[in-house]
């Protein structure tokens, strides 16, 4: 299983999907916005959230898509994102790793 390191991987996957977009022709998109060495594996990287994104990517992201980085970064929900990082962070402990059991 490969570690998300993105927020916006799936949320790009189904804006592209509801334009009928292959992957290779947003990859088209992104290079005519700024991102000129996008390809086809770099548009799967983010939908599967296994590529980091910074800000002027976002921006590319978000412009190829025709959308503001503002619009696109409103639609993620937030809580659940943050959720899902903390379980990832932090496995579940037993009761006795927070003491709470009786010695005898």
């Amino acid at each position: 299983m490969i570690k998300q390191r993105n927020f916006v991987g799936r949320l790009v996957g189904r804006k592209r999907d509801q334009l009928d977009w292959t992957q290779d022709f947003f990859a088209d998109k992104l290079q005519l916005v700024g991102w000129h060495n996008a390809t086809r594996s770099t548009v799967s990287k983010i939908e599967d959230g296994s590529l980091r994104i910074d800000l002027i990517q976002l921006y590319y992201i978000a412009t190829a898509l025709g959308l503001r980085p503002g619009d696109l970064l409103a639609e993620i929900d937030w809580r659940k994102q943050v959720e899902r990082m903390i379980c990832s962070m932090n496995p579940p402990q037993t009761a006795e790793a927070y003491g709470n059991h009786s010695k005898k």
